[in-house]
């Protein structure tokens, strides 16, 4: 009978432990909104700066060309067209092939020109270690000049375009303005000198500041050379970092296990919908959500696979994290195809499989890992699904003091002292305190049943070769409900 007192209150104790842990084992279905919660502390933007001083060269008409053109013009006028007329035409002709008309001089005008370019990435290690693509934080030199050329020498071609625009009276057309700023632009890109061009890597943090709900702070980092691969159609992959400590990782799936019509969702922080001028600035801190199917696995040329989807990816989300039906990461957000109009094509997004991102991992001998805060906020998510509001604040208290001014964490935290506040706090003794209440439960029981024997104490033991005690029956037996 000892034995099996002894083995219920085991039993019950180890029914509470399981059910306290059998759930967090599991590999759990999570909904959309979950997913987003889960991943928006550790979904970063990157931004990448080039910098470099830039030199054009003034202009003069060549005067040998330029006496032709008038020539012409002057026996258009003498064959009857309007003046109206001849002036369109000769502006189409110079527009259409400037060099002809201009050339450079020696004279030289110098900016100092700077262009920036947006991404999105995600830690995979507490100590800062970051995965993106390749071209979010490389350029090639040929695309970095063009950049330069139609970007940081803006100012010398809205000149240009004033000077032209005041030289008709005002009456420049807009197809005229806008040809002559695809000519300036070819124009300097092929003489201009262009000196040395530095390169800065920074990702932004959420950060609370005093009067303000929350802005961006951007930490240096550092790309990690031998971890870089090649635009499409390379391997578009970069791990770079960041020297900070106590990251909130993303978890790592396996994209092998995708079958097409699988759910996939990409985060990131598209261009358009991060820095619309409409928007609060602490919006910067908010990435975007977009869902969508696996629609294949197509094979590179390179012999290795990308996955496509029809979920909606932009400018500003490469490098991102997509993420499988239980919050794990199985991609990154890579490029998409254009129509033949030049748009984006429809359902034509493409994605990067983790198990490439794991070759340039292994480059930098990196091993995702996952991160105390990361842990901590899955805690507090769960707790707060489950209204136990006062355990999630005191989670999410722990994780700020980990890493302060993470602007989710923040929100959450004010959610969960409102409710409290409401009264919807339904926090009670947590499962572990439950279960080593029951363990000591059976400590005392077995103490006090040995003890009880110990000084001769009597439990009910059937007579040698007799029948055991009988129980007296009750009326109307009932199973415990």
């Amino acid at each position: 009978m000892l034995k099996r007192i002894v083995l219920l209150f085991l039993v019950a104790a180890g029914v509470a432990l399981v059910g306290a842990c059998s759930q967090s084992k599991g590999r759990t279905v999570l909904e959309t909104s979950r997913i987003a919660d889960e991943a928006k502390p550790g979904t970063v933007l990157i931004q990448t700066t080039y910098v470099a001083s830039v030199s054009v060269p003034a202009v003069t008409y060549h005067e040998a060309n330029m006496n032709a053109l008038l020539q012409d013009a002057q026996a258009a006028l003498a064959q009857g067209m309007s003046e109206q007329e001849v002036v369109d035409a000769v502006l189409e002709e110079m527009l259409s092939n400037l060099e002809t008309y201009l050339v450079p001089t020696n004279q030289m005008m110098t900016v100092d020109a700077q262009i920036d370019g947006v991404g999105s990435g995600f830690f995979v290690t507490p100590d800062g270690y970051i995965v993106t693509n390749a071209h979010v934080v490389t350029d090639d030199p040929e695309s970095l000049k063009w950049a330069l050329a139609e970007n940081g020498l803006t100012q010398f071609i809205q000149q240009d375009v004033q000077d032209f625009n005041e030289a008709l009276g005002g009456g420049a057309t807009e197809r005229q303005i806008e040809m002559l700023k695809q000519a300036a632009v070819n124009f300097y890109v092929k003489y201009m000198q262009i000196g040395d061009i530095s390169r800065s890597v920074a990702v932004h943090l959420g950060a609370n500041l005093p009067g303000i709900t929350s802005t961006t702070k951007p930490v240096a980092a550092e790309v990690l050379t031998n971890a870089v691969g090649e635009p499409t159609p390379g391997k578009d992959v970069a791990i770079i970092k960041i020297a900070q400590e106590n990251c909130p990782t993303l978890r790592i799936g396996d994209d092998k296990a995708l079958n097409v019509g699988d759910n996939l969702y990409p985060l990131g922080y598209p261009a358009d919908a991060t820095f619309f001028p409409a928007f609060d600035a602490s919006s910067i801190n908010e990435p975007s959500l977009t869902a969508g199917l696996v629609s294949s696995k197509k094979q590179m040329a390179g012999g290795w696979e990308v996955i496509q989807t029809d979920a909606a990816i932009r400018g500003g989300n490469s490098g991102g994290p997509v993420f499988n039906k239980y919050g794990e990461v199985v991609g990154l957000s890579t490029f998409t195809l254009l129509d033949e109009q030049g748009a984006q094509a429809e359902g034509a997004a493409f994605v990067i499989p983790m198990t490439v991102v794991k070759e340039f991992l292994q480059r930098a001998n990196v091993t995702p890992a996952e991160s105390q805060t990361a842990k901590l906020w899955s805690e507090a998510l769960d707790l707060i699904q489950n209204e136990r509001y006062s355990v999630a604040k005191e989670k999410l208290s722990q994780f700020e003091t980990l890493r302060p001014g993470v602007p989710a964490v923040a929100a959450k935290k004010q959610m969960a002292e409102k409710a409290i506040l409401d009264g919807k706090d339904k926090s009670g003794p947590s499962m572990v305190l439950v279960a080593g209440v029951a363990g000591a439960v059976v400590v005392v029981v077995v103490v006090v049943l040995f003890a009880m024997r110990g000084r001769g104490g009597k439990m009910p033991m059937p007579p040698a070769g007799g029948q055991p005690p009988q129980i007296p029956p009750t009326e109307n037996p009932q199973l415990p409900q």
